[in-house]
């Protein structure tokens, strides 16, 4: 062994840890310096759902249909969790199909490891955001009873 490092034949497994490290740079990215788009108030939002629990419990108990609720639309937040989380999977792809043409595992699990954690920590971010808001609307429910 002459110490060179080949890059010949890793060629889904490099594509991949690019993908891979854009995908988990976008994430963090976002996650410290954004959001991008305006956003309401905490108060605002916990009151617009608590209102909207409101009136589905309501219109469900009058035997009317529940109200429903408009889309919502595309900013630039939106559009950047959506194009971290396709940046990690197709990471994750390109390493299993490096993975099936005898790439160095190596890199294989590079591309793995980075795709997985792109779309690991933008997980973690929205079950830990659900979870904090769960706990303010039950709060305040509880004080308006």
């Amino acid at each position: 062994m002459s110490g060179k490092i080949s890059m010949q034949g890793v060629k889904l497994s490099s594509v991949g840890m690019m993908l891979g490290a854009c995908a988990l740079l976008l994430a963090v990215i976002h996650f410290w310096a954004g959001p991008f788009s305006p956003t309401p108030s905490l108060e605002a939002v916990v009151a617009a759902k608590t209102v909207a629990i409101r009136d589905v419990v309501v219109a469900t108990l009058g035997g009317k249909a529940a109200p429903t609720v408009p889309a919502s639309p595309w900013d630039l937040d939106r559009t950047l969790m959506l194009l971290g989380s396709v940046l990690g999977a197709a990471a994750l792809v390109l390493a299993v199909l490096g993975f099936v043409r005898n790439e160095p595992a190596r890199a294989c699990g590079g591309a793995a490891a980075l795709g997985g954690a792109a779309l690991a920590f933008q997980f973690v971010v929205i079950a830990v955001a659900a979870v904090v808001l769960a706990i303010l609307v039950g709060a305040l429910l509880k004080t308006l009873a």
